[in-house]
This record gives structure tokens, sequence and C-alpha cells, in this order.
């Protein structure tokens, strides 16, 4: 459980959250953000940017002498199957405002494999478990709520030369032009607030996540899980030249598959302003399609103004094969409006192997 204050930015890391244990198979996890008494907070007052599954395996000799300051010492990460360079979306499952309406549900027999049986444990690494990063942002009394959630640099206080120094998370230094993203929504920034604003108290909050598992058996098929991102930076910003002129923004990328296998789900995490996301084979024939969902109302769950979901593609098992090598095509339709800190990432859960009998 963590406080919320009005404008200001909770980032925090989860070490060793309850997580089933042993040679499992996840079928899906899903996560939200509750106030104290369990109830649902609605995104035009606590804005969940993002949630991030990371799994991880510890020495517990060099975790318990570890100096306090780098609480990452002694742990090794174990990241999903790829695409994107180490260090960037190695997450096992992550959404955000749009995780309560977006399909995450593995179909059966397919499953996420972990577990400790001896294979998969790195040398001297005697310990699973699992990190939950997330990034929540309060915007009750906000100037500008919608910028407060994009987290651009303005309302923040952050200026460029502020930036000068600072790497993003792919580890190269900020463009100059930064507008917005991560790097102003560091833990506890402060977002600008409405003037003569009578600051409400502070509430506590909680992320409330399922997971839903079976243990392993000869039964279920392993999925292979890969995140694609439009940009391979984790976000993107739009500053668009004549609103008038264009209605949408498109960003798309070439990723190439080194490993490719039976196409299971997909599905996509985005940020508000979203259209519609698809994948493409590199011959420009559609993998996968993937529309947006946006509430109507105030209710928790569906948000006027706010993307609260993302439909999923289910195919037919062994109706889709990904080659070997085979070039993907990413493309992320926005509307063409100012906004900052987005997410383009395409979910893609791949069978290598089919089961004789479905």
């Amino acid at each position: 459980m963590f406080a919320l204050k009005p404008g200001r930015v909770v980032s925090k890391d989860f070490f060793d959250v309850e997580f089933p244990r042993g040679h499992i198979g996840i079928k899906n996890f899903k996560a939200e953000l509750v106030d104290e008494h369990g109830n649902s907070l609605p995104l035009h007052e606590a804005y969940l940017h993002h949630y991030f599954v990371l799994r991880y395996f510890e020495n517990a000799i060099i975790s318990r002498d570890a100096n306090k300051s780098n609480p990452f010492y002694g742990k090794k990460f174990r990241r999903n199957d790829g695409v994107c360079q180490d260090n960037v979306n190695s997450v096992s499952w992550g959404l955000g405002a749009d995780a309560r309406k977006t399909s995450s549900e593995l179909p059966d027999p397919f499953r996420i494999e972990v577990g400790t049986h001896p294979e998969n444990v790195p040398q001297e690494y005697d310990q699973e478990k699992w990190l939950l990063n997330i990034l929540v942002i309060d915007t009750r009394g906000a100037q500008d709520k919608k910028g407060c959630s994009q987290c651009r640099c303005d309302l923040y206080n952050v200026k460029s030369k502020d930036l000068i120094n600072t790497t993003g998370v792919d580890g190269k230094p900020l463009p100059i032009d930064y507008k917005g993203g991560l790097f102003c929504c560091e833990k506890n920034s402060q977002c600008k607030l409405q003037k003569g604003y009578i600051k409400e108290k502070k509430r506590k909050a909680s992320i409330k996540y399922t997971v839903t598992w079976v243990d392993w058996d000869q039964y279920q098929v392993p999925l292979k899980f890969y995140i694609l991102d439009v940009t391979d930076q984790v976000e993107y910003s739009i500053i668009p030249q004549n609103t008038d002129v264009e209605r949408y923004h498109v960003k798309k990328t070439k990723i190439p598959m080194q490993k490719g296998g039976n196409l299971i789900y997909a599905t996509a995490h985005v940020h508000s302003g979203i259209v519609n996301a698809t994948l493409y084979r590199e011959d420009g024939r559609v993998l996968c399609e993937i529309q947006s969902m946006y509430g109507t109302g105030k209710e928790a769950g569906n948000e006027k103004g706010y993307a609260i979901g993302m439909s999923g593609c289910y195919s037919k098992p062994g109706s889709i094969k990904i080659k070997d090598g085979e070039m993907l095509i990413v493309e992320f339709i926005h509307e063409n409006t100012y906004n900052t800190g987005l997410m383009g990432h395409f979910y893609v859960y791949l069978a290598e192997e089919l089961p004789k009998i479905l």
C-alpha cells in the first residue's frame, strides 16, 4: 500500500511480491489500482501509467549483504523472449490504464511456463522471485489532467537543461527536444495544480493483481512471449505540425523475428489517443489488427476520454505461422494531437510446437 497526493507521481518497485511458486503455467495476469477499501480508482483521479512484472533470481547471501541504496544488487533478471535489446522492454507482463478492458487471457492449453526446475535457474541464484514496477499519477486538482498523465515536462517544471546529462531507457542521450515522458515523471515529481486549489487529503492506494495459473504437466503447451516496440525506446511523443491537415499520426517500423512460431495470441499496450494498432507480415498481409476502446462515463473502468482497453487477436492454432527471420511490420495509429510519453508495444505469443490433438 502507498500514499497518493494531488498532482504527485508515485514510482515504485515492489520486490518479491506474492506469486505462485514452483513449476507452473501462467494463463493470465491482470492488475488495477484500488483504494484502501479495494474499490477501483477512476483514471481521472489516479492514472495508472503502467505496471510491469519482471521475473528474477536472487542469490540470498549476496542480497542480504547488498548495499540498500542499490536494491537490484544480487539479483539476476530473466527477460522475456525478445525482440528488443536486453535492457529495453524485458518485462513478463505489462499494461496500464488500458488494463481493465484489455483481453489478455491465454487460450487452453497454452501457457507461459515458469518455475525453478534446474535448467531454468542461473548458477548460484537459488531463489525465483517477482518484481512489480508501477507508475501512478494522482491528477486530483491538476491544471491539465491529460497533460499530467502524459508526463509533459512543462507541467512538472522540468526544463531542457535539467535533462542534458540524462540517458534514455535505451542508454542513449535524450533528444534535445524531449517534451515529456518517463524522465519528467520520476518519483515524487509534482504536476502543476489549479490556482487556488485546496489540496485534498492523502489517500491510500494499492495495486490489486490476479494471477491465473495451473501446475505444469504434459497437457500444457509453452508459449514464447515477444514485445515489439514501435520505437525500440519504450516511449515516443507526437508534436503535430498542422492538425487541420492530418487527422492521424502514424508510427510504423519493421522488426526482424529471429525465431518464429505459430501465432496464438496478440494484443497491445497503449495510451489514450490511440486509434488502432496493426501487425503485418513482411509482404503487407495483416496478422493482427487491434481496436481501441474508450470510456463514456465517469465511473472506474468507463472513464470518458480515456483508452480503457484494447482488443486481442486469437488465432486458430496452426493457421498463422511466422517464419524464422521474418521481418514483421508494426503500426500504431494515433490522434494527431500534442501528446507525450506514449507507448506502442505489441505483445505477441508464439508456440514453437503445437499439440497433436486440440
